[in-house]
């Protein structure tokens, strides 16, 4: 199981999704990056319903919406960010068991690369690296 936090998980796939690898690489980073958008769906998800308890609505029960960002209620909008905060700093555990014997191949790539990352793609990458480690040792 890889691991991330639910604020980690958006930045890891758009790193993965940046990434130029090789064709044998490249597949195993993708049906990884799928496995990270069903995590990122669910989170969507779970952060529309703390909008629904927490966001303004119309005068038909729907959120309002103002260039694209929902519209709190002024006297709950504290417990909002809170209960987010909360939301985002949970770990979210990945199933990769059915990828996992492919790591390795993964982990060369990003080890032999003459990629040059700093900043947040450097976290990203250390992140992963870090991941693909634990999940690579235990095949041995």
């Amino acid at each position: 199981m890889m691991t991330f936090k639910n604020e980690e998980l958006v930045p890891v796939l758009q790193f993965l999704q940046t990434v130029t690898l090789r064709p044998k690489a490249s597949r195993v980073r993708t049906k990884l990056a799928k496995l990270i958008q069903h995590k990122i769906d669910a989170l969507y998800k779970d952060e529309l319903e703390l909008l629904e308890k927490y966001g303004k609505k119309d005068e038909n029960g729907n959120l309002i919406q103002h260039d694209g960002s929902f519209s709190l209620l002024k006297e709950t909008a504290e417990e909002y960010h809170q209960e987010k905060a909360i939301l985002l700093e949970e770990k979210n555990s990945i199933n990769v068991a059915e990828i996992k014997e492919h790591f390795p191949t993964l982990l060369e790539a990003f080890e032999t690369s003459e990629m040059s990352v700093s900043g947040t793609e450097a976290e990203m990458l250390d992140l992963i690296m870090d991941e693909l480690e634990k999940e690579t040792e235990e095949l041995k």
